[in-house]
């Protein structure tokens, strides 16, 4: 594939200017199809097909050989010796690439090193939306670049209603701390030490996987974390981290190992905008405010990664949250092409949108949804993560308005990552921008339905939790787990900067609970029915069976949700048990047994999810389990008797573990001592602590039945303290009466009543009450007292046995009514007659049945009579019953008697018309005939193949074809059945060679077939005809003209005469010095005659001709004039002077100044040397001063005479004096003569 148009600059500005500056694809999505986006059928939407379908770009391009190739990939391709900018914007009309030296212009270094304006990439000679440029010569690594792009809407393109943006690169990889501009960098170079020996850590659909979902700042911002770099990716790489850095209390990554989750999904770490983690800026960059210096992009980068390679290291997959149907305003893809990426409504006033937030991606654009694919992709290769989970799923399907049908693109999507990597995950949820912020946890919900106080710890609520975490992960599929959710993090009560922080403290607080989760992933992980998810009918009970080698066979999960213990009962599936081991009671949970329950019915505590496993498969696997257990008792001293529910802390052995301090019990009870280790380190061994308290007595707060109390048919009592508002007698909850009176019904053995708080703490006394008095005679005729209650029973005359038998496996008998008596007639042993049949039962007179009666006769075998009849007995010991019936069922054939279905005997005659066979044809190489392949019996007669094609259309028979003769037009006929067969002949003609001839071209075949001898080719033309074929022209085409006649268009002979009428040139000037006329170019011809310039400013004002100036004279103040348009022209001529006038020489006086020789220009007003003009001189150069006396003191004294000297002048004194004089003036009037010129050129 060809690029065409691609422009290089070489960048050495960019050079100096750098010197100084020194992530089956398999998942599930939550079912919501409100979510759903219904698309209008709209102009914009019409157009954006149309620009998907002309400009498509997905980085590749299709070879010549049909092979998908990898192509020019969008965004900035970085080398060292060369970067490549890639954009594409269909609806553009003008890219500039902006670089700069840093990622601010605030930053002390910034410094702003070019534009460089990109060029429409041509394939083939066609624009395919992109924009290119390639900038060689300079290293550009490090440094930052935006564009400016100038765009209209894709509704308006060619239009000029553009508007201009400045947008950061939409396929960064890297950009600068605010996110706005892009950052030239190969992040494959920026890579952590061991990060080519990273692996993917898939997500295995064969396991039950649980996803600990959290938020790279929410993880460790919290300053109890025990963590240091708190909010930052290097948080994750933290080992040894512990909770209030206190030493006891795992936290950070080695706690989520000890949680024993498979997953961590991290809230979207692409570069998102301000503190909204679900509005993204930048698709394909890491979060730089999670980075330890923000600032500097390689930095970013690189912890990124090294957070992932520590999940890795420790056995995570990492799932990265992406908000792919939504992002910030500040995202530049709806920029880089307006109307594109975003849902509109029909007008475009407004963004459509099901998410919540301000827009809604297009993903019915496959633009984009290309880019989406690419974007996952790139994360999955360039940082390793193994899956994604798209926020605001639903949104990524869509319909059209007045459509039900509903494009599945999430499946495409899913498909197309699947083709890079079939490994990767892609799930989602459903929240919208409001749900999030508002989510609350499920603690906090638990708090407020029962009226406790948000952030503290309530032993109610906590029950309640427990059970709700053991029956939501005790259910199959792929489970999600919120961060803090194992450890009652509160969002209501919380005490941090912000609600969704974890709140590690509450791990220490609720220790209990975050060991009831490590023990339920401890059993998600050992049983692989619950890996796959399925609908669970009735959740109250179900079970799970086992289908692997290895692990159990059987799990029940039993559900009680009330606030009372229940029965439930075990659903029987196909493998049935009734021996079960418990796995998880509400206190603890795990792989190691917490006792044994028998039978289908089991009593389940009120709050509380048992879940159990069948006891021979758990003996015989014997799952192992590497943690360590603390059993926290709470007991009152005296009896041990359970002052609340124990807790159960488990760990790794070797491991930390700190009882809570916050386990609250019922008030009253004062602390008195304990047993066991508060904090210490858990052992393979089951350790054990206890606090001792001292006893309430349980009479202050009842009124009517004392503890311990024994009492006959039903005690009654009330409650004295308002603080007990739930009463129960065992398992059942007792209601008061319209008087606050509680009662007790009679029941064997003790009875525990429990009054218990708001809180769930409770109190305990035990009764006993007995369904019957305790009197001391057991015979109605003798008067009698009961011990317990001293009721009086008066003597009976006579006993009155009861009308019905009282009996048991071996006797009946009768027993006397009369209250106390014990007197019962003589014991009878059960006793009946049997009649032979075992359907009938044997019945002793007290309705005790001797034998039962089985429900149906069990028949033997059928046995065949040898006469057409079977016969078959019950097998039932001492049953003579029997059935004989006629031989029934098979069917008789032309070869064999029929067979009876039920004793297998053979039985009647043979059916000479039923044949066993099949009807097959019997064929010849001309005939056929149809017979049974059983008995050979005929169906039809002989007959001839009915032909065609060479095919029997009767029987089918295929002709062995011979005989003929192939041509070059025909194959061979077949002798057999005249049909054509084999392959023509292409050289044996029955034609001849022809000529086939065109006005242009002739070639040469046969007339037969048409093979061709001399291929297609143009005429070799001479005078008119074909050399070859010998074709004469049929002249046409062409125009004669003055010069020349028409050329025939087929074989370029001239064949007319000249047309003089006809001209092929046009009108032009003809022009001399003085005249001008018009004529025609091409022959010459006149159109009009020649004629005298009109002069004006020196051009013709009739044929613009311009006058080449000539001739005239030009002086110091006037122009020449030209000889033949009489215009001036030219410059002044200062040497030509038409008034110079002569001034003599005179000779100075010592009153009178002198002058010498010169000539003076009344015109130009300058004065010469020489009567030639040329030499010009200053006015006050001519000038000859006056003589001055210099008589001399000295010569006073020679005659007492005084002589008078005469100054000499240039006229009188000595010659050489005199040359010397004139010539400084002539020097100093040339220099002044040249400066004059010099100025009056400058003006």
């Amino acid at each position: 594939m060809r690029y065409l148009n691609l422009k290089k600059i070489t960048a050495v500005v960019l050079s100096i200017g750098m010197v100084f500056s020194s992530s089956a694809v398999t998942g599930f999505a939550a079912d919501n199809s409100k979510k759903i986006a219904t698309i209008p059928n709209s102009y914009i939407n019409k157009v954006a097909d149309d620009i998907d379908d002309k400009y498509f770009y997905d980085g590749t391009y299709v070879d010549d050989w049909g092979h998908t190739r990898k192509g020019r990939q969008l965004g900035a391709t970085y080398t060292k010796q060369s970067t490549e900018f890639l954009l594409w914007a269909p609806a553009a009309t003008y890219v500039k690439v902006n670089i700069y030296a840093t990622g601010d212009d605030n930053d002390s270094n910034a410094y702003d090193m070019g534009s460089y304006v990109l060029e429409k990439m041509l394939v083939n000679g066609e624009w395919n939306g992109l924009w290119i440029i390639t900038l060689v010569g300079g290293d550009l690594g490090g440094l930052y670049y935006d564009y400016t792009i100038t765009t209209t809407d894709i509704t308006h393109i060619s239009s000029d209603r553009t508007t201009q943006y400045k947008i950061q690169d939409p396929y960064s990889v890297a950009v600068s701390k605010d996110g706005k501009r892009s950052y030239i960098t190969d992040t494959s170079s920026v890579s952590p030490e061991g990060w080519d020996s990273d692996r993917h850590v898939y997500v295995d659909s064969t396991k039950a996987n649980t996803v600990y979902k959290i938020s790279v700042k929410d993880f460790s911002s919290d300053t109890a974390s025990g963590m240091t770099a708190g909010g930052k990716y290097s948080a994750f790489t933290e080992k040894g981290a512990k909770v209030n850095s206190a030493g006891e209390l795992v936290s950070g990554i080695d706690y989520l190992k000890e949680l024993g989750v498979t997953t961590v999904q991290l809230a979207p770490f692409a570069d998102f905008d301000g503190d909204s983690e679900y509005e993204i800026l930048n698709y394909n960059v890491p979060e730089a405010s999670y980075a330890s210096n923000p600032s500097d992009s390689k930095t970013v980068i690189k912890e990124c990664k090294e957070m992932i390679q520590a999940l890795h290291s420790a056995g995570f997959s990492v799932v990265m949250e992406m908000p792919y149907t939504h992002a910030s305003e500040e995202n530049p893809l709806e920029k880089s092409v307006p109307f594109f990426y975003y849902r509109l409504n029909t007008n475009a006033t407004r963004y459509t949108t099901n998410t919540g937030y301000g827009n809604e991606f297009a993903t019915e654009r496959k633009m984009y949804r290309s880019y989406m694919v690419n974007s996952m992709k790139y994360w999955a290769e360039e940082y390793h993560v193994d899956g994604f989970s798209l926020d605001l799923i639903d949104c990524v399907n869509a319909k059209y308005k007045g459509s039900s049908y509903v494009y599945k693109w999430l499946d495409e999507i899913k498909t197309s990552l699947a083709k890079e990597d079939a490994n990767l995950v892609i799930w989602g949820d459903n929240y919208t921008k409001e749900e999030r912020q508002n989510k609350t946890s499920s603690y906090d919900e638990i708090i407020g339905s029962i009226g406790g106080t948000y952030g503290e710890r309530n032993e109610k609520a906590v029950k309640i939790y427990k059970q709700k975490a053991a029956m939501k992960y005790a259910k199959p599929g792929t489970l999600f787990m919120d961060g803090g959710e194992e450890m009652c993090n509160s969002v209501e009560g919380t005490t941090l900067a912000d609600s969704s922080y974890v709140e590690w403290k509450d791990s220490a607080e609720y220790a209990d609970v975050v060991s009831y989760y490590r023990g339920l992933m401890e059993i998600r992980k050992a049983f692989s029915p619950l890996a796959k998810s399925q609908t669970i009918k009735n959740s109250e009970a179900y079970v799970l069976a086992g289908t692997k080698d290895g692990e159990w066979n059987t799990m029940a999960v039993l559900n009680n949700e009330s606030d009372v213990s229940k029965e439930i009962t075990i659903p029987v599936q196909g493998r049935a048990a009734t021996d079960w081991v418990v796995i998880a009671n509400g206190e603890s949970a795990g792989v190691v047994s917490l006792g044994e329950v028998a039978g289908s019915v089991i009593t389940v505590p009120a709050y509380t999810t048992m879940i159990l496993v069948d006891k021979e498969s758990f003996d015989d696997v014997a799952v192992t389990s590497g943690k360590g257990k603390v059993i926290v008792n709470y007991v009152i001293k005296d009896s041990e008797q359970k002052l609340r529910e124990s807790i159960t802390l488990q760990g790794t052995s070797g491991t930390n573990y700190a009882v809570p301090e916050n386990i609250k019990i019922p008030s009253g009870y004062t602390f008195l001592s304990k047993t066991g280790d508060e904090k210490g380190v858990y052992t393979s061994e089951t350790q054990t602590v206890t606090y001792y308290y001292n006893a309430i007595n349980p009479d202050t707060v009842v009124d009517g039945i004392k503890n311990n109390g024994v009492y006959c048919e039903k005690a009654q009592f009330k409650v004295t303290s308002s603080d007990y508002t739930q009463v129960m007698a065992g398992n059942k909850t007792l209601t008061p009466d319209a008087d606050g009176i509680y009662t007790v019904s009679a029941a064997d053995g003790t009875q525990i009543i429990t009054l218990t708080d708001n809180e769930g703490y409770s109190i305990y006394l035990s009764v006993t009450v007995n369904a019957n008095h305790t009197i001391d005679n057991s015979d109605c005729t003798k008067e009698s007292i009961c011990s317990v209650c001293g009721k009086i029973f008066l003597a009976q005359a006579n006993h009155k046995f009861s009308d019905t038998w009282t009996k048991d496996d071996t006797y009946h008998w009768k027993v006397c009514e009369n209250d106390g008596c014990t007197v019962t007639t003589t014991k009878t042993k059960h006793s009946g007659t049997d009649d032979g049949d075992c359907t009938t039962p044997v019945i002793c007179e007290c309705g005790e049945i001797v034998t039962a009666a089985k429900s149906e006769h069990i028949y033997g075998e059928w046995k065949s009579n040898g006469n057409g009849t079977h016969t078959h007995k019950c097998t039932t010991a001492g049953c003579t019953i029997e059935e004989t019936e006629s031989c029934v069922g098979g069917a008789a054939t032309c070869k064999k008697r029929a067979v009876c279905t039920d004793c297998n005997a053979e039985y009647g005659t043979l059916n000479p018309a039923n044949h066993s066979g099949n009807q097959v044809w019997v064929q010849t190489e001309k005939t056929h005939q149809k017979k049974y392949d059983c008995c050979g019996a005929e169906v039809t007669n002989i007959e001839d193949h009915i032909w065609d094609n060479g095919h029997c259309t009767v029987c089918g028979y295929d002709c062995i074809h011979k005989g003929g003769e192939a041509t070059c037009t025909q194959k061979a006929v077949c002798d057999t059945c005249h049909s054509e067969y084999g392959e023509i002949n292409a050289d044996n003609h029955t034609g001849t060679e022809k000529w086939t001839q065109t006005a242009t071209t002739h070639e040469k075949k046969y007339d037969c077939c048409g093979k061709v001898t001399i291929a297609q080719e143009n005429h070799n033309w001479k005078d008119g005809a074909c050399e070859t074929c010998g074709y004469v022209c049929v002249h046409s085409g062409g125009e004669a003209t003055c010069t020349k006649g028409a050329v025939c268009k087929t074989c370029g002979k001239e064949y007319t005469d000249k047309d003089m009428a006809n001209h092929s040139g046009k009108v032009v000037w003809v022009q001399t010095e003085k005249t001008h006329k018009q004529a025609y170019d091409c022959c010459d011809k006149e159109v009009s005659t020649s004629e005298a310039h009109g002069w004006k400013n020196g051009v013709c004002t009739v044929c613009d001709y311009q006058c080449k100036h000539a001739g005239g004279s030009a002086t110091c103040v006037k122009k020449a004039v030209c000889t033949i348009c009489s215009e001036e022209y030219g410059t002044y001529n200062m040497s030509m002077h038409e008034d110079l006038q002569s001034v003599a020489a005179k000779a100075a006086t010592r009153t009178d100044e002198g002058n010498i020789e010169y000539w003076y220009c009344k015109d130009c007003d300058r004065y010469y040397i020489k009567q030639d003009g040329l030499v010009e001189i200053e006015k006050s150069q001519t000038v000859v001063a006056k003589i001055t006396d210099t008589t001399s003191s000295d010569d006073t004294g020679k005659g007492g005479k005084t002589e008078t000297v005469k100054e000499q002048t240039p006229d009188t004194g000595d010659n050489k004096r005199v040359f010397a004089w004139l010539l400084m003036f002539i020097i100093g009037g040339a220099a002044a003569g040249l400066t004059i010129k010099g100025k009056k050129t400058e003006n």
